[in-house]
């Protein structure tokens, strides 16, 4: 590839892959706006990472955030708008916090961001403690500090306020790990820099973005508690939050220690949660519109339940576990090849795996190409490190593209989750560079 020796496939470590320097992805468009505010400087650079920022809301990574927030606004009791808007300040704090710090390791050892936070322990460990949380909300214990600790913080408001700033700290461990195109340029910037302070007020400015929309959403699920009050209606409430969060952290448990059964999570949850919200649960029955209330949002779940699984079975692309001796004689045959950079513990993967890779036309287009799955679940192990550098590859999900003439098709590469109609567009250009 690019040697113009037709008999052989070229040296895999010069033809399709920089020795050392991560290669350029596919995100050029964003490199060049990135570069662009970064050299006009000030406040244009901070406004573009701004919107970045608050364009990652739209990435499949932060949806159990959204789950999260509601969990620990709406289970609150009714609070005056001014407390509620502290409070939320202090949890998009917790997330800037966390993205901060990560900002720094980046600037300081041009790391991926949040790689720290990929590993087996840290997700069993945010699993356990969410499941912990969803107990509270079924009645288990109720979370008290103790009297020298009220006083200390000045009383129950402040530790209040110390509390909703830990949750947000755990919520931005959750999304810390997610790496789309926009994330990718910023670290390239950061790793060239390599100054700290720049990296942490990169970061919080990013995560500012990201974390506007949690302020509405903290003020709204506090809008919860207007409604008419019933010790039994927000006895039934707390329990739906009580589900919500024993999902997420049994997800996390699962991506952490059996990854393939995580995506059940969901449905499971949909059913048994559902039949227990909706015809189990005594809570509200004795009012005969909200048992018939409870009824259809129990039957509600379980029907959605049903088109999940449904994708869940979908048959996708089979992809063959990445073999360099097989990589080469696909091109050398003069077959295109496609390599999906993927690990258990990514969500956007399995976003692309649901979601794109069962897409018929993907399918379709995708058997003109030799597929292979490279697993990165061991993201710092020596063969998953040396993988990276020799591939150029930033973080997870990345998806490369090669053919026996151009090597690598650069203008092909996927960094982060892109649904089906782009992703067919991409796997285009790659085959037409043959």
């Amino acid at each position: 590839a690019g040697t113009g020796d037709d008999s052989a496939p070229p040296p895999p470590d010069t033809a399709m892959a920089p020795a050392a320097a991560p290669a350029p992805h596919a995100a050029s468009e964003t490199d060049r706006r990135l570069a662009g505010a970064l050299e006009r400087g000030g406040l244009w650079w901070f406004l573009m990472l701004f919107l970045g920022g608050l364009a990652l809301n739209l990435t499949p990574c932060v949806f159990p955030m959204i789950g999260v927030t509601v969990s620990v606004f709406g289970a609150r009791r009714r609070e005056r708008t001014v407390k509620v808007l502290a409070h939320a300040i202090a949890y998009v704090l917790g997330i800037a916090v966390t993205y901060s710090v990560l900002g720094v390791v980046a600037a300081l050892t041009g790391g991926l961001f949040g790689a720290a936070l990929q590993s087996v322990w840290v997700s069993v460990g945010l699993g356990v403690l969410f499941v912990v949380l969803s107990l509270s909300m079924f009645g288990l214990y109720e979370m008290q500090p103790p009297a020298w600790v009220l006083q200390r913080l000045g009383g129950a408001d402040a530790t209040s306020l110390v509390g909703i700033l830990l949750s947000g700290l755990a919520v931005g461990i959750i999304a810390a790990p997610c790496v789309g195109p926009f994330v990718v340029a910023v670290l390239a910037v950061l790793a060239q820099r390599g100054d700290a302070l720049f990296g942490f007020q990169t970061m919080f400015v990013m995560s500012l973005g990201l974390g506007l929309p949690y302020l509405f959403l903290a003020l709204f699920s506090n809008l919860i508690q207007s409604l008419p009050r019933s010790g039994d209606w927000m006895l039934w409430v707390k329990k739906v939050f009580g589900i919500l969060l024993a999902s997420i952290g049994l997800y996390y448990v699962l991506v952490g220690v059996v990854p393939r059964h995580a995506p059940w999570v969901l449905p499971a949850a949909l059913v048994l949660g559902g039949v227990y919200l909706g015809f189990v649960d005594r809570h509200g029955s004795a009012k005969p519109a909200f048992r018939w209330l409870k009824r259809l949002v129990g039957a509600a779940a379980v029907l959605v339940a049903i088109p999940v699984v449904i994708a869940l079975r979908a048959e996708g692309i089979r992809f063959a576990p990445y073999d360099e001796a097989a990589v080469e004689a696909a091109l050398a045959a003069g077959r295109p090849v496609m390599l999906d950079f993927s690990a258990a513990w990514c969500l956007p993967c399995h976003e692309l795996e649901r979601n794109t890779f069962t897409d018929r036309r993907v399918i379709e287009r995708s058997r003109d190409f030799a597929v292979f799955k490279v697993d990165l679940t061991r993201y710092d192990s020596p063969e998953a490190q040396a993988l990276r550098t020799r591939y150029g590859v930033a973080g997870v999900p990345e998806i490369l593209f090669f053919t026996r003439a151009a090597g690598e098709v650069r203008a092909a590469r996927v960094t982060g989750f892109l649904p089906p109609g782009p992703f067919l567009e991409r796997m285009e250009i790659a085959a037409a560079a043959r």
